[in-house]
């Protein structure tokens, strides 16, 4: 597998680990262990790191097309799942956490993409 898919694969990956510990995290009846918050904040550092990758290995022009239609189909399901489970979640923990990982995703998705359309 060529280097971008593989950095894009891992990138997507480690969000998914990420947003499953946010949750994890905001719907828990008692605080998570200090080293939950360690390996957290560790997978938010590589996420970033990724990203910035991904960012700078583009040398195609962008197409937003992908990015918007994903946009328009994640933001109300976020939304509409935080309200179907407004009692489970704590928002205090849960809204700074889905914010970043919600704006870095989709600002990096069209970069991922062109990365992942150049090594076909």
């Amino acid at each position: 597998m060529p280097r971008g898919k593989t950095l894009f694969g891992v990138y997507l990956l480690l969000y998914t680990i990420s947003t499953l510990i946010l949750l994890i995290a905001s719907t828990a009846k008692t605080p998570l262990p200090k080293w939950g918050g360690y390996i957290d904040v560790s997978i938010a550092v590589l996420i970033v790191v990724l990203g910035f990758t991904i960012f700078g290995m583009n040398k195609l022009s962008l197409q937003y097309d992908t990015n918007h239609r994903v946009a328009l189909y994640l933001i109300p399901t976020l939304l509409l799942g935080m309200w179907l489970f407004r009692n489970s979640f704590d928002f205090n923990i849960l809204l700074p956490g889905l914010a970043w990982r919600t704006f870095f995703f989709l600002h990096i998705l069209p970069y991922g993409l062109n990365v992942w359309k150049q090594t076909e």
